[in-house]
């Protein structure tokens, strides 16, 4: 699905309005709302009437106040993550400045795409995606407060009574963790965790087995058969939350290192195709629309030859983090290898998928991309496909394939459509 655009609020404290304004008008292309500041009292307003994700600090600070003093204030006040830009500090300075609330530095000159980088990574660390919970559990009683436990620290969790509904609900619910019962009336939670375990795509996903059982033996006979641990019913609640975050966290850590690419963290080319094939079924059976896009950077060989590889893959960073950003489902983006990426619009017509590409295209080509002696712009061409009845993922990747070099002979710079479906936009 596409995701609709959401603006990150972002302070920037700075007497150096040239800095100002080239800052708010790059961020801008990435979704960053920016707001600078340059006195005291606008500040102090501003963050007491809506506090910033973000508090980027200028060494230059306010024309009205020692900055050092009102940081503390601002610090406790901000709550997000505080960046100070200057130039390079001691050790004993950056300490000093960690002390009255600093929590990362960025050495000038920088590039704004290191920036983004940094403020990304930071922000992931503070804005977790709550843990998705699987519970299969024949009893209702049990089910409800487990859930309500659950639920109430934060987590989202779906109840399934059926051990024999369990497949169906997997590929839409993307368990972070299941939590299964080990003695239901349709089958065994162990059985129920061996036939889990015979989906690749799921063979990742922590079992947790819940039980009355008490003897060693059978939990350990239990979690030969495909769990990862093994709770007792009625446990108490902080435990149960304690065992089900650190479970989940450790499982969310592993699918990035198994299924994402280590520059970009978009879903490498395995997974990415793996994912458009389970689409496909799925789109197929259910009758729902499916558009599949190719995108690939222009003359990215010119780029890596005139300005460095170090360059090159700034450029690749950079349109991975816009098309991160610009599509709901972060499994519906993928780099498809070296300069080339997918991306997978489910159930939105073909005309509103190619629309919403030409946006992040032009979006593209509009970002002041930085090399070691200025700005350059960087432009990608792109094939979109919708998927038709009887055609397989393969071929689908091929009409979106053809259509991108289409778009390459073409001239560039644009979106080319697949054949057959400019009539059919549905």
């Amino acid at each position: 699905m596409v995701g609709g655009p959401q603006q990150s609020l972002i302070y920037l404290v700075t007497q150096d309005q040239q800095q100002a304004a080239e800052l708010t008008a790059q961020m801008r292309l990435f979704d960053f709302s920016v707001h600078a500041f340059s006195r005291q009292s606008a500040l102090l307003a501003a963050i007491h009437s809506s506090a910033p994700l973000v508090l980027l600090v200028d060494d230059s600070g306010l024309e009205d106040a020692d900055f050092a003093q009102v940081f503390p204030l601002i610090a406790k006040l901000s709550k997000g993550p505080l960046i100070y830009i200057s130039t390079p500090l001691s050790v004993v300075q950056q300490l000093q400045m960690m002390r009255i609330g600093v929590t990362d530095f960025v050495v000038k000159p920088f590039d704004v795409q290191q920036l983004i980088d940094r403020i990304d990574s930071l922000l992931a660390r503070n804005q977790q995606s709550p843990f998705n919970v699987l519970i299969v559990d024949d009893s209702d009683a049990v089910s409800k407060w487990t859930s309500s436990v659950l639920v109430a620290a934060g987590m989202q969790v779906k109840v399934v009574h059926n051990p024999l509904d369990v497949l169906m609900v997997l590929e839409r619910f993307k368990p972070d963790i299941i939590l299964m019962d080990v003695y239901m009336p349709q089958c065994t939670g162990d059985e129920m965790a061996r036939v889990v375990r015979q989906s690749a795509q799921y063979d990742s996903i922590p079992i947790v087995f819940l039980s009355t059982e008490t003897s060693r033996g059978r939990q350990l006979m239990a979690r030969s058969m495909g769990g990862d641990d093994f709770l007792v019913k009625n446990m108490d609640a902080e435990e149960l939350v304690a065992a089900v975050s650190i479970t989940s966290e450790r499982y969310r850590r592993l699918r990035q290192c198994m299924t994402c690419d280590s520059m970009t963290g978009l879903l490498n080319h395995t997974n990415i195709t793996d994912q458009l094939e389970r689409v496909v079924h799925r789109s197929l059976h259910e009758k729902e629309q499916l558009v599949f896009a190719m995108v690939d950077l222009d003359n990215f060989k010119q780029i890596n030859d005139n300005f460095g590889h170090a360059v090159g893959d700034r450029v690749i960073k950079s349109l991975a983090r816009l098309m991160r950003q610009c599509m709901k489902d972060p499994d519906a983006v993928g780099r498809y290898g070296g300069e080339e990426f997918a991306l997978i619009y489910s159930d939105i017509s073909f005309i509103r998928a190619a629309n919403h590409l030409d946006e992040m295209r032009v979006r593209f080509s509009s970002l002041d991309l930085q090399h070691g002696h200025g700005a350059f712009q960087a432009t990608f061409s792109a094939g979109i496909a919708r998927l038709e009845p009887g055609m397989s993922a393969s071929q689908l990747i091929d009409a979106a394939d053809e259509a991108l070099y289409r778009a390459k002979r073409a001239g560039r710079n644009q979106v080319g459509m697949g054949l057959g479906q400019l009539g059919r936009t549905g």
